[in-house]
């Protein structure tokens, strides 16, 4: 008698579909009932791309301008040009778009960082479910298309497939991100340490490192060429890193984050200047790349006069990108519902308290087993950097690196809630990680006693 052997289901398939097409349902119905407006950056962001889409290339108030990274912008602004029109609503189509590709991206990362698929399929879920990335698909501004870009950059480290194609890919999207967040322009050093630290191979770790870094800045030479051309000087992606560096680092500064240029800190010739520049008050602040060599050589002269207090800013930096709750849901993804909207009640205020409730949980519970996640990475890196054979797996490595990338980045610059959003897939990833270990190790221990 012959047996018929039925093919066991792949209930790991089956449960990676079935989280993503309900995450990906959320964020539509987000989308479809949650009412917001762009303000701020957001509308800066909003009004270029719609200038790129119109024909009138990358321009604000009528002028060129790289006051912020054009990848964004510029990508949004081809989706406009695409669908034929540039309302908000298509926007959000666009983040929509390129939220799921970055889910589609997220759980391999974490198959190749995990052997386990629990845990794996855990922190996908914790992703796919985070109410920062189910609301943002509202929002006009770069995290969303940032988050994908860098879940793709962490992807092309971890998949070895045909090298000739894997890192001249690596490079273009490094270089993507630069032109979106230009910090991203220091990023191939951070993946040739966890390149060195995995493998151990000075001369090809060079290797890697320049071949990354020349892709990359291949990928930014055209918009560097037409920065020159346009501004008369070397900017390579954008001109606002000193206008952020002196706004967050002034003698009058007391929260880390950013103030209006007109309450900073500055010497009467300063100010003098900086009235020249901006015509007395006529001229946008975003319009007048002359501050910045100005204003960046201000900020790193209060830094060095100032180290101890830097290092207090730095903190509180920090503190307000990792460890404030998730109040720019409210105040970015949802903002046209407030107390004198129409549609305003009580219930209305009870469910968005709720919903901010277990939002900022999620921000400060995945945070601190972060932190403790990197504490004890950074310790294992330091290790392994003086010691010729002590490999480390891209379990630790490229967790502790990247998210240290951020906090160095954001300790130096700016902080705030919305800062944190690229980063939060791996945030969610150590999180898990760490209350896994936390869990496995209170089990093994066999009870908890109280004396």
């Amino acid at each position: 008698m012959t047996t018929i052997s039925r093919k066991r289901p792949n209930y790991e398939l089956i449960s990676f579909l079935i989280i993503t097409l309900v995450a990906v349902l959320f964020r539509i119905i987000w989308m479809k009932n949650v009412p917001s407006t762009p303000i701020f950056d957001f509308l800066t962001y909003q009004e270029i791309a719609a200038n790129i889409a119109n024909g009138y290339g990358h321009t604000y108030q009528g002028e060129a301008i790289a006051f912020q990274g054009m990848g964004y912008p510029t990508a949004l602004g081809i989706f406009y040009k695409l669908v034929g029109t540039t309302s908000v609503e298509a926007g959000r189509w666009f983040n929509l778009l390129l939220s799921t590709c970055t889910l589609l991206l997220v759980y391999p990362i974490f198959r190749a960082l995990t052997s386990s698929r629990k845990l794996a399929l855990g922190a996908y879920a914790l992703v796919a479910f985070l109410p920062n990335y189910i609301a943002y698909v509202n929002v006009i501004g770069a995290e969303v298309f940032l988050a994908f870009l860098f879940a793709a950059v962490i992807f092309l480290q971890l998949y070895r497939f045909n090298r000739y194609v894997r890192i001249p890919l690596l490079g273009i999207f490094i270089g993507l991100a630069a032109l979106t967040k230009p910090v991203f322009l220091a990023y191939p050093l951070v993946a040739a340490a966890v390149y060195y630290l995995r493998e151990k191979d000075l001369r090809s770790s060079l290797v890697f490192l320049l071949s990354v870094s020349l892709v990359m800045a291949a990928t930014v030479a055209p918009w560097t060429i037409r920065n020159y051309q346009k501004f008369d000087r070397l900017i390579p992606v954008s001109y606002n890193s000193g206008y952020v560096l002196y706004l967050n680092n002034n003698a009058n500064n007391v929260t880390g984050g950013w103030m209006p240029l007109k309450d900073a800190a500055a010497s009467p010739e300063l100010r003098s200047q900086i009235d020249q520049i901006l015509e007395h008050g006529k001229r946008s602040e975003k319009l007048a790349h002359e501050l910045d060599p100005l204003l960046k050589a201000e900020g790193k002269r209060w830094i060095l006069a100032h180290p101890l207090e830097f290092a207090k800013l730095g903190l509180l930096r920090l503190q307000a990108t990792f460890f404030s709750g998730a109040w720019d849901v409210q105040s970015w993804a949802m903002n046209d519902w407030y107390p004198e909207h129409p549609s305003w009640t009580k219930e209305l205020e009870r469910n968005i308290k709720a919903f901010r409730a277990v939002a900022d949980v999620l921000i400060y519970a995945m945070s601190t087993l972060s932190f403790l996640f990197v504490g004890a990475g950074v310790v294992a890196a330091l290790r392994s950097l003086f010691s010729r054979s002590a490999k480390l797996s891209n379990t630790l490595l490229l967790p502790t690196l990247n998210i240290s990338f951020f906090i160095l980045i954001y300790f130096v610059f700016e902080g705030q809630a919305r800062y944190n959003f690229p980063v939060l897939f791996l945030l969610a990833f150590c999180a898990v990680f760490a209350a896994n270990s936390i869990w496995r190790g209170v089990k093994k221990s066999g009870s908890l006693s109280v004396e």
